[in-house]
């Protein structure tokens, strides 16, 4: 078994760089055979220092204290450190809400972590991935839930994955090592108890060799796990663009596809608890258009095929003197040029485009260029008055521009508008001498 463990070690690359190694220590016989096998090895395995971590959970009273004390003793056979940690599981379950399950990992887990090891190993076996598989399938996990425990997340390695309980337990009796029981699991109050004691078995019994045709079928689904992730991991660097997605790069894939390039797009962003009916919801607005709150209370938005993600910010009100001498205009929302054309070069002007010019001669005194307030309403050429909301939607103007318009606005009358053209008061006709376009720099208004 010290040979398969070390092989795993091996192929994962699970101690490349690590010289301080912590072992998650219960006192249990998988802790015991994980902590014996790495002591065993220790200078053959790099490393310089190995820490047996004990979580104290406060919940089985004086047998957590027995399990506390043998694995202090434990460390001192094996010549290891040793360091503990107590936590009262209960009372943090009931101030949050969470399962006592849940609540035990979460500070186990924030335990590890703060112990001061570069990596810490956990005793993580065969057996244990095929009750999470079954516990995973019973709640309609996806491929990557059915795919098990990973043999390596951030510090965390589980070098014993490749080791049936069996085998565990065979190495127990051949080094003769002693190890705790602990109560609780002998009972069936835990799910995965109930998984341990009732679905295994029949698994076992169908087919005594289950746990190798577990693991081929386990080697097939990660298979099929990696190839999607490395095609969805080239979507997503495809997609990425300053602020946004573009989902037009994967709207049109493969669905297994598409869900896991969303599903990597809302973890870079710290979206956590993604369950399917999120992605359902965001694949809709992809389609759509929209916006929808995921985990956290997180918005994602869509506009045009550009996903991005929390509250629209509303360009602040501005408004600046417009002087038409000036050939450059600098605005909170970019720069403008501004060109006067004079009547006897109007042949100049494409037809198609008259309605984004303005004629001068109709303009007052007391002009300013500003954004859209709201309440705007606008009266574009042989057109009746309508809201700018009116004239967005209908145009699908994305809502991340709307506030980013620029307006030229006549006292209280809009003469002008970036993306709609001249009003019907200073439209251009048959009596125009001369007129005044305005466009972004470095943009057109064709």
């Amino acid at each position: 078994m010290t040979d398969k463990v070390l092989r795993t070690i091996e192929a994962c690359q699970m101690l490349q760089g690590c010289q301080t190694l912590g072992i998650g220590l219960s006192g249990g016989a998988d802790s015991v055979c994980l902590a014996h096998i790495l002591s065993q090895n220790k200078e053959r395995l790099g490393l310089k220092t190995l820490k047996g971590i004990h979580i104290h959970h406060g919940i089985r009273g004086e047998e957590a204290d027995r399990d506390l004390e043998f694995s202090r003793k434990f460390c001192e056979k094996l010549g290891i450190e040793f360091v503990y940690y107590y936590i009262n599981v209960p009372e943090e379950a009931e101030e949050t809400g969470e399962s006592i399950e849940e609540c035990a990992r979460r500070l186990r887990y924030a335990c590890f972590e703060k112990s001061g090891c570069e990596k810490v190993a956990t005793a993580h076996n065969l057996n244990d991935n095929i009750e999470t598989f079954v516990f995973n399938l019973t709640r309609g996990a996806s491929l990557s839930g059915l795919c098990g425990i990973p043999y390596t997340r951030d510090i965390y390695i589980r070098p014993l994955l490749d080791s049936s309980r069996a085998e565990i337990e065979q190495y127990i009796k051949d080094n003769q090592l002693e190890f705790v029981t602990d109560s609780t699991n002998l009972s069936d109050d835990y799910t995965r108890n109930k998984i341990r004691h009732n679905i295994l078995p029949l698994l076992f019994e169908m087919n005594p060799s289950f746990d190798k045709s577990f693991s081929k079928c386990l080697e097939s689904l990660k298979a099929s796990k990696d190839f999607i992730n490395e095609n969805a991991e080239n979507l997503l660097a495809k997609s990425r663009c300053d602020g946004y997605y573009d989902c037009n790069v994967f709207a049109h894939c493969h669905e297994a596809l598409k869900y896991q390039v969303v599903s990597l797009i809302l973890k870079e962003n710290n979206v956590k608890d993604i369950g399917r009916e999120h992605l359902k919801a965001i694949f809709s607005i992809i389609e759509n258009g929209g916006s929808v709150s995921v985990g956290g209370n997180i918005k994602v938005n869509v506009e045009r095929k550009r996903l991005f993600f929390g509250e629209i910010q509303k360009t602040e009100y501005f408004e600046i003197p417009f002087n038409i001498n000036e050939n450059f205009v600098s605005t909170p929302i970019g720069e403008y040029e501004i060109e006067i054309i004079n009547k006897k070069d109007l042949q100049i002007v494409n037809k198609q485009d008259i309605n984004c010019y303005i004629d001068y001669d109709k303009i007052s005194a007391d002009v300013i260029l500003r954004n859209r307030r709201d309440g705007d309403e606008y009266q574009l050429p042989n057109r009746p008055t309508k809201s700018f909301k009116k004239l967005f939607n209908e145009n699908k103007i994305p809502v991340l521009e709307r506030d980013r318009m620029l307006i030229l606005s006549d006292n209280n009358d809009i003469i002008w508008t970036e993306f709609f053209g001249v009003s019907k008061k200073c439209k251009v006709d048959d009596n125009t001498k001369n007129i005044v376009k305005i466009s972004k720099v470095g943009e057109t208004n064709d």
